[in-house]
């Protein structure tokens, strides 16, 4: 860790990365080699956090090397510690008096005249419950001094001046700060430096911002702030601005460090080249950034990394600590960041509420980082591009942790991964777990029983961002082995919680769209094979029932450009419906959860015979009857005002069940079971449906009303 690990200004020139060193090197050496006895008043110039409290530590360290007769006694003085007293003036006449005695035996009688000499020149307040580094000292000498009577002030100075020539012993005042201070302390400090500026073989150093004490000065007095200067700095050096290789160059380096135990893969050159000049260049300006920018990072990122790009999170923290009224504003809006705009939505008034916001939001940013600014946020957020980004897109962004994808943008203003979400390195362990595949199917199963507080399992998560990774990184010797358990497990990774509401695509849906794209990867000749041995040793009925659809979906719809040709389509249905015929031997297939869409689909690609006899077969109990009615059930919902969910409906038309089994039949039963019990929530529903249809009414309406 080098010594931009605090915003405390360097003091060893080995942690200079500015190029700071040299140019204090060479003004110590002009203060040593100073040949005159006169006072001496230097100034360093410089603007806020460009470095000079870093090169008058560099010069104290040079100074300090040389051999002890050339090197002067050093005291340094900041008076924004003392910012806020009532005599900023007296603060410094303590401090001479308390440190010139300790520096040297030939200073020993200084602090009881410099006491005196304060004293004298008046108006001061008792400074005894002052700390700051002053000391005890101070607070009894002052008290020691005001019982006494004053001393003429210019025999005072005389003794003063006396002792500093007799011994030959040049003093160093150094004073830092004095831009901070407000204009009244900048026009006491500037005052009594005046006053004192002709004590023998006393050189002041003093570093500030010199437009910042003009304006001060002239706040103050009304007078000239330039000429005010000229009288009192005899010689000026503005501190050389840091060129922005070196400033780059630091900033690269402190930014190596932080990024320490980023997983490989993740950190993209050319993106952080990109996003770097296009607005984080910009921001940076002077060392203190440098080191504010990565002291923010060295506590933010190792919160959340891994789970961040980290070029993004670098620019995203940037804006927070440059740009921080736009950090709000993105941090409360983030559905005008995330995502992508789809291709009838970047028109009309969409598109001109969006640039009305846009600009509301650059308005907050400086005119001069304006135009940058925005060139970042492009880079950063593709909805502020006229470009059009398609849903695999989406499982990009996301497998890269981008700040624009709307799972991963959150993390970025919380700091921290929800308790519920899936880790880039529980992904990865998954991705992993192929090279030994049934420990990836036990990893899938177990994860269903893993719950969220929302009720959805850590499956469906792990099938959502198992997309993201199979292009590329699952070995194309494991697509075999990996297609193969999950046609085996799919159906086990199938639980209604994890659907929400109507629309949800559901675990087979996921499971299936990751065999469909480890697919693509495998020779043309090769799918049908692997697809006919997968089925042939695999449980999951469902998932290559799912699957099957899928196919014949897709060369219906696009003829010869697809997965699988339509003949070998059809050779692998009618694989699926010998396996089914061969499940339905048992009667655990009644306890598939979508047997409604299983049994649709072996009726429509098989034998309507086969089908409705398997079920007149396990309905011939209560407890089959009851558990075959509840796999066709469903939910309708119903909204009020503002689109508010009113009411949800249960649903079970008895047309439904007219393919499978006899309905009159079936109600019959369902009568007598009443009669001893209350019927399971689907069976009531059957029934009261059943009653509106022989009633002559439309239990259709069921699904507006809710009646």
């Amino acid at each position: 860790m080098t010594a931009l690990s605090s915003d405390l200004p360097c003091a060893d020139p080995k942690d200079d990365l500015f190029g700071h060193a040299p140019f204090a090197k060479r003004l110590a050496d002009s203060i040593c080699l100073y040949p005159g006895r006169d006072g001496l008043v230097l100034a360093l110039y410089g603007p806020w956090g460009s470095g000079k409290s870093t090169v008058l530590g560099f010069i104290q360290y040079f100074l300090e090397k040389r051999p002890e007769a050339e090197r002067p006694v050093i005291v340094t003085f900041n008076p924004w510690w003392f910012s806020g007293q009532e005599n900023l003036a007296r603060a410094f006449l303590g401090q001479l008096g308390t440190v010139l005695p300790q520096k040297s035996e030939k200073f020993r009688k200084l602090g009881d005249l410099i006491g005196k000499f304060s004293e004298g020149i008046g108006g001061l307040a008792d400074l005894s419950g002052a700390g700051h580094g002053i000391g005890k000292a101070v607070g009894g000498l002052l008290a020691q001094v005001l019982k006494r009577k004053p001393k003429d002030v210019p025999a005072l100075k005389n003794e003063i001046v006396k002792i500093l020539r007799d011994a030959d012993k040049r003093i160093l005042i150094v004073i830092d700060d004095i831009d901070r201070l407000v204009p009244e302390e900048t026009r006491q400090l500037f005052t009594v430096i005046k006053a004192l500026a002709d004590f023998p073989n006393v050189t002041y150093l003093l570093a500030f911002d010199r437009e910042v004490a003009i304006d001060a000065i002239e706040k103050q007095t009304g007078l000239p702030g330039e000429r005010y200067l000229e009288k009192i700095i005899q010689v000026p050096f503005e501190l050389p601005p840091v060129d922005r290789v070196s400033l780059q160059t630091a900033l690269f380096k402190r930014l190596d460090e932080v990024l320490i135990g980023t997983p490989d893969g993740l950190f993209n050159q050319t993106r952080w080249a990109n996003v770097y000049h296009d607005g984080i260049d910009a921001l940076v300006k002077v060392p203190r950034d440098v080191v504010r920018f990565t002291n923010t990072l060295s506590v933010t990122y190792q919160s959340v990394v891994g789970e961040v790009n980290p070029v993004d999170f670098i620019a995203i923290e940037a804006i927070r600590v440059f740009l921080p009224r736009l950090y709000d504003v993105m941090r409360a809006n983030p559905a005008q960041f995330a995502g992508a705009h789809s291709q009838d939505s970047y028109s009309g008034e969409s598109h001109k509420a969006q640039k009305a916001f846009q600009n509301r939001w650059l308005q907050d940013v400086p005119e001069p980082l304006q135009n940058s600014t925005l060139s970042l946020m492009e880079r950063l957020f593709p909805r502020f591009k006229k470009i059009t980004y398609g849903w695999d897109w989406f499982s990009k962004w996301r497998k890269e942790l981008l700040v624009c994808c709307p799972e991963c943008f959150p993390i970025y203003f919380s700091l921290s991964l929800p308790s519920d979400a899936v880790r880039r390195s529980e992904i990865e362990a998954l991705i992993a777990l192929t090279a030994t595949p049934h420990a990836f199917g036990d990893a899938l199963v177990q994860a269903t029983k893993e719950k969220r507080p929302d009720g959805i399992s850590k499956a469906r998560a792990l099938l959502e961002r198992l997309m993201d990774y199979v292009e590329t990184d699952i070995p194309g010797e494991r697509i075999e082995a990996v297609v193969n358990v999950l046609l085996d497990i799919g159906d086990d990774l199938i639980l209604v919680n994890d659907e929400q509401g109507a629309l949800d695509f559901g675990n087979e849906s996921r499971v299936v769209r990751v065999v469909y794209h480890l697919l693509k990867r495998v020779d043309q000749s090769n799918r049908l094979p692997t697809l006919k041995g997968a089925f042939e040793h695999g449980r999951g009925v469902g998932v290559q029932g799912y699957l099957v659809g899928t196919l014949m979906d897709e060369v219906a719809k696009h003829g010869d450009d697809v997965l699988m040709d339509s003949t070998s389509v059809d050779e692998l249905k009618d694989a699926w419906l010998k396996h089914m015929r061969a499940r339905t031997m048992a009667d655990d297939l009644l306890s598939y959860p979508r047997l409604a869409r299983l049994l649709a689909e072996w009726r429509e690609w098989g034998s309507s015979v086969d089908v409705r006899a398997w079920c007149e077969r396990v309905t011939k109990t209560d407890e089959g009857l009851l558990s075959f009615l509840s796999k066709f059930s469903s939910q309708t919902r119903s909204w009020g005002e503002g689109d508010r969910l009113a009411r949800i409906q249960l649903r079970l038309p008895p047309k439904s069940l007219e393919p499978y089994i006899d309905i009159e039949g079936c109600a019959k039963r369902l009568v007598a079971f009443e009669q001893a019990a209350p019927l399971p929530e689907a069976a009531a529903q059957f029934m009261v449906e059943f009653r509106m249809i022989k009633e002559g009414k439309n239990s259709d309406a069921l699904n507006v009303f809710g009646n």
